[in-house]
């Protein structure tokens, strides 16, 4: 039983793990700065970093695909002639977003010939698919070939050369 806590822990930490690293990077800073009552530059120079921050976020953190539908609408698009690269993640991730540039990168190199699916796990779609794809920590990708078999799944890394062997390999 404690196992499965810690498990449930660790998956949670890691879901939001870019809000507790800011957390535990930007309060201590607040409240040194207040303690200490920075002048008013020091001041506005910190809240100018957290906007910056805030601002950078919203712009680099990884997003659901659009319009995905439902479990039932997810499944019916795999198997059917294409393969699909399903992205278990979230936007609270740190590794999700510092992984959103290569995955935005093979979805350019391979858009015609590859599906990918970035689905949230905090959003309903992705709670639904934990009991059908069994994921467990983010982010996890499961690449699936275009006959609708599992070839292989990465948890917590995005690997671009087995993409690109796998890719190589649909192409023949």
């Amino acid at each position: 039983m404690i196992k499965g806590s810690f498990v449930n822990t660790m998956e949670y930490f890691r879901a939001y793990s870019l809000l507790f690293a800011a957390a535990v990077l930007l309060v201590p800073i607040a409240i040194i700065l207040i303690r200490s009552k920075a002048r008013p530059p020091v001041m506005v120079a910190f809240i100018s970093l957290v906007v910056g921050l805030t601002l950078v976020y919203f712009y680099a953190r990884p997003v659901q695909t659009p319009l995905l539908g439902d479990s039932s609408q997810i499944q019916a698009r795999i198997g059917k002639g294409k393969p699909v690269l399903l992205e278990f993640q979230s936007p609270y991730c740190i590794t999700c977003t510092v992984l959103k540039p290569a995955v935005d990168k093979a979805e350019k190199e391979y858009g015609k010939r590859l599906v990918i699916m970035r689905i949230n796990i905090q959003d309903p779609l992705g709670v639904e698919l934990k009991s059908v794809y069994n994921y467990q920590y983010t982010p996890t990708f499961i690449f699936i070939d275009k006959q609708g078999q599992e070839r292989w799944r990465t948890i917590g890394d995005f690997n671009e050369a087995q993409l690109r062997a796998e890719m190589n390999k649909e192409a023949q």
